[in-house]
């Protein structure tokens, strides 16, 4: 009887990989055709097929993964001004994928993605000026840039809105109004924001490294 059980999980093994492999090779096919549609609309010059055919590109979709060729479909969107574009060129700059690494490239073109409204090149912004990368240090404008993305309802900059609310950079200091981003981004799915409002019901700190300085 044993034998038979391992027989049975041995053949239901093989049915579970055998069916993998079938949706594998679906996804791959579907990818593909995309890819082939996305480059004819790319090689006339449509913006969102070429940031469309990057990403394909940059993640092995349908194409072989290519960095260099992602960030050449990447930056023909972003000449183009489109948003989606601009902000995966900056990504590629900030990442150094398919060229050197290159902050001050990444925020010239994140910001370009940001005043079209775009709600990650927004957000990505903010952290530029709160961490000082490609761009000076500037809390009150990384708490523009949060602003701009969380009232689009972006849930990252709602947590990362209220952070600075929380701790007073950039901004007077309001609880009050960080609770309420915490809750707004934590509805959303938000796991940072979570984690603040169960910090909150604990009575401890938002900020593991804060220490005390995160109670006052």
């Amino acid at each position: 009887m044993k034998r038979r059980w391992v027989i049975v999980a041995i053949a239901s093994m093989a049915l579970i990989g055998a069916g993998i492999l079938v949706r594998t090779e679906r996804n791959n096919r579907r990818f593909a055709k995309w890819a082939a549609e996305y480059r004819i609309l790319a090689e006339r010059g449509d913006a969102k097929s070429q940031w469309a055919l990057g990403a394909m590109y940059e993640y092995g979709r349908g194409v072989p993964k290519d960095c260099v060729e992602a960030l050449r479909w990447y930056r023909k969107s972003a000449e183009q001004g489109d948003a989606k574009g601009e902000y995966a060129l900056a990504l590629m700059y900030h990442e150094g994928k398919g060229l050197p690494q290159d902050d001050s490239e990444a925020a010239r073109w994140c910001r370009k993605g940001a005043e079209h409204g775009n709600v990650l090149a927004q957000d990505a912004l903010g952290i530029m000026y709160r961490r000082g990368e490609g761009v000076p240090p500037d809390d009150v404008e990384a708490v523009r840039w949060y602003r701009k993305s969380a009232e689009q309802g972006y849930p990252q900059a709602q947590y990362d809105l209220g952070y600075m609310y929380y701790y007073g950079h950039g901004v007077p200091r309001d609880r009050v109004e960080a609770y309420d981003l915490f809750q707004q981004a934590a509805a959303h799915g938000d796991d940072d924001a979570k984690q603040a409002l169960e910090c909150y019901r604990k009575g401890i700190s938002i900020d593991p490294g804060a220490g005390l300085r995160g109670l006052q």
